[in-house]
C-alpha cells in the first residue's frame, strides 16, 4: 500500500526560484499528466516485448524515452512521496543489476585479498608444495588458461554482488573450469552446485535442461549463495568451508567441537577430510595463480566465446537449429551447454539460444521457413517391460496400438514378451509434454 502522506502546506521553489503553494494531501495530477503516464506505460511495454523478443538496441531506445516521458509529466513531489516503498525498491535493484564499472580492469584485479591468505598454515604450505610441482602444477596451469573463456564476466558478477576477486579461482579447485564436470554425488557445473542448491537460487535442472552448465547463469547462482553464506558466517573461511559441506553440516561440525575458526574446526577433526582440505587448497591455488599472474609467468589464457543470442519461444530440435545457423549440432551443444536432449527447452518462453557470431540474421530468416520444428525422429526401439502390454507402450509413447501392431507385424498383441524388441513411431505429443 502506498504510505499516506502527512497533510500540510509548505512552499517549493520551481526552476525560476519563485515559490508556489501545494497542499500535498489534497492536490491532483496536472492536465495532461494522464496522456503522459499512458504514453510512458506503452513505451514501457513496447520495450519488454522488444527486448524478449532479443532486439536490445530498441529496447533500450523505448525505456529511455519511458523514463523521459515520466520525467515531463512534472508530477508533484506527494506523488513521489507516495510512491516510497516502490521508489526505494526501484533504486536497490538498480545497485544490485547495475555495476559502478565493469568488474574486470586492472584496479579490481589487483587490490588486496579480502579473503585472508593464511600462508603458515600447514595445510596451505602442503598444498603450495603439491600445485607446484609435476602433474598437479601442470594440470592447475591448464585449468587457468581455460579461465580465460569466463574470467572477464566472472569478476564482473563478483564485483557487482561485492564478492572477494580471489573468488575467480574457487572453479579451479570445484571443477577445473569444465562446465560439464559432474562429481560422484551429483555436483555439476564450474561451480559444482548440487540439483537442491541450484533450484533454490533459481536454476532450472529438469530433463531438458541443467542451466548448472550455463556459465553465466550458474556463475550468479554461486554468487548469490556465497553472498548468502558470508553474511551467516561473517568469515570468508568458514564461508567456503560451508560452500563445499553444506551450511547446515558446518552448522552441526561447528556446534559439535565448540569451535568458532578454521582452524579449531580443522585441529579438532570436526568436519570430513574433503572439507578440511578445500580452504587450504583454495588458498594455494589464489596464492599460485597471483604468483603467476604478478610474475608473467601465466599461461596464455583463452579467449571468452563469441556468439549470437535468439529468443525462443517455441520447441525448436538442436538439428533444425545447426542448419539454420550453417553449423552442425555439435557447435550448437558447445555454446548452450545446458541443453540435455534433443531440443530447446519446453515450457520456457524467452529462451536465450547461442549461434555463432554473425549468423543472427540468416538463422532468423531460415527458422521462419521451416514449417515443423520439432519433427518426429521416426521409429525407435523399445525393449518391453516386465508385465507391459501393447496398450501400455502404446501410451506411453502417445501413439495407437494399431500403429505399434503394423510396425512389428504382430499377429496377437497379447503374445509381446518382457525383453522383446518392439519398433515404436512415437506420436506427435510425445515430443511436446
Amino acid at each position: 500500500m502506498f504510505e499516506t502522506a502527512p497533510e500540510l502546506t509548505f512552499v517549493a521553489e520551481d526552476v525560476a526560484g519563485s515559490g508556489q503553494d501545494y497542499d500535498i494531501a489534497f492536490s491532483t495530477p496536472r492536465a495532461g499528466c494522464k496522456q503522459l503516464l499512458d504514453k510512458a506505460e506503452r513505451l514501457y511495454r513496447e520495450a519488454v516485448r522488444l527486448y524478449e523478443e532479443g532486439k536490445t538496441g530498441r529496447a533500450k531506445e523505448c525505456f529511455n524515452t519511458a523514463i523521459e516521458t515520466l520525467q515531463h509529466a512534472d508530477n508533484d513531489a506527494h506523488v513521489y512521496y507516495q510512491m516510497k516503498s516502490e521508489m526505494d525498491n526501484l533504486f536497490r535493484g538498480l545497485r544490485w543489476l547495475v555495476p559502478e564499472h565493469t568488474g574486470a580492469d586492472n584496479s579490481f584485479e589487483n587490490q588486496e585479498y579480502t579473503i585472508p591468505m593464511a600462508v603458515e598454515n600447514k595445510l596451505v604450505e602442503k598444498y603450495m608444495t603439491i600445485f607446484s610441482h609435476g602433474k598437479p602444477s601442470i594440470t592447475i596451469r591448464r585449468a587457468l588458461a581455460v579461465s580465460g573463456k569466463y574470467r572477464k564476466m566472472i569478476l564482473t558478477i563478483l564485483n557487482e554482488y561485492d564478492l572477494p576477486r580471489e573468488l575467480v579461482y574457487l572453479p579451479i579447485i570445484e571443477s577445473l573450469y569444465n562446465v560439464n564436470d559432474c562429481s560422484s554425488k551429483g555436483a555439476v557445473g564450474l561451480w559444482q552446485l548440487m540439483p537442491e542448491r541450484a533450484r533454490a537460487l533459481g536454476l532450472k535442472v529438469n530433463y531438458w535442461i541443467d542451466e548448472r552448465k550455463d556459465p553465466e547463469k550458474s556463475t550468479i547462482a554461486a554468487a548469490r549463495y556465497l553472498k548468502y553464506l558470508h553474511i551467516m558466517f561473517d568469515d570468508w573461511h568458514l564461508a567456503l568451508a560451508a560452500y563445499n559441506r553444506g551450511e547446515f553440516g558446518l552448522v552441526r561440525d561447528i556446534e559439535a567441537a565448540r569451535a568458532v575458526t578454521i582452524n579449531q574446526i580443522s585441529n579438532r577433526k570436526a568436519t570430513p577430510d574433503e572439507t578440511e582440505y578445500f580452504v587450504p587448497q583454495f588458498i594455494a591455488c589464489t596464492l599460485i595463480c597471483d604468483e603467476a599472474f604478478s610474475s608473467g609467468n601465466a599461461p596464455a589464457l583463452e579467449e571468452p566465446e563469441t556468439f549470437d543470442e535468439v529468443i525462443l519461444n517455441d520447441i525448436v530440435d538442436i538439428g533444425i537449429i545447426a542448419t539454420c545457423a550453417g553449423t552442425n549440432s555439435w557447435r550448437i551443444r558447445q555454446l548452450n551447454p545446458a541443453l540435455k536432449s534433443w531440443c530447446t527447452p519446453p515450457n520456457y518462453p524467452g529462451f536465450k539460444l547461442r549461434i555463432p557470431r554473425g549468423t543472427k540474421k540468416k538463422f532468423l530468416s531460415a527458422l521462419a521457413a521451416v514449417p515443423d520444428r520439432n519433427p518426429s525422429p521416426g521409429y525407435i526401439k523399445y525393449v518391453v517391460g516386465k508385465g507391459e502390454r501393447v496398450n501400455d507402450i502404446a501410451k506411453k509413447f502417445q501413439t495407437s496400438v494399431w500403429s505399434i501392431k503394423k510396425a512389428n507385424r504382430l499377429v496377437n498383441i497379447k503374445n509381446i514378451k518382457t525383453g522383446e524388441t518392439l519398433m515404436v513411431r512415437p506420436g506427435k505429443d510425445y515430443f511436446t509434454r
